[in-house]
């Protein structure tokens, strides 16, 4: 039964990030705000997961579903790196680091935050 639970929650996730991105997503700047989706998607993602982690669900099954499922589903590091990479390859390293660098800091810290504030 568990790996249902994972995956039921993976595809709502990846359902979720595919929404953002598409809702953010604009034709004059592309990889822009393909990244800017990345990032809120990654953000939120580590936020939730330091939500539960802290306050984990009673029911095993629901704690898979929502934290291994769904954020993983709307976390992504694969498009992350790619895109990392493409502004690397399009000779924007500023770009890149900011992102990586962007990226990094604010997941951590929502996962730090998230999980300081339950359990407060």
């Amino acid at each position: 039964m568990n790996p249902f639970a994972v995956a039921l929650g993976g595809a709502f996730g990846s359902l979720l990030r595919w929404s953002l991105t598409v809702l953010l997503k604009r034709a004059e700047a592309p990889l822009l705000t393909a990244s800017a989706a990345t990032l809120v998607a990654n953000v939120a993602a580590a936020a939730l997961l330091g939500y539960l982690m802290a306050r984990p669900h009673p029911d095993a099954r629901i704690q898979l579903a929502l934290a291994t499922g769904l954020c993983g589903g709307f976390s992504t590091m694969s498009t992350f790196s790619w895109e990392a990479l493409q502004w690397a390859k399009t000779g924007s390293w500023l770009m890149a680091l900011g992102y990586l660098t962007a990226t990094l800091v604010l997941s951590i810290g929502a996962a730090a935050a998230a999980y300081a504030l339950a359990n407060k």
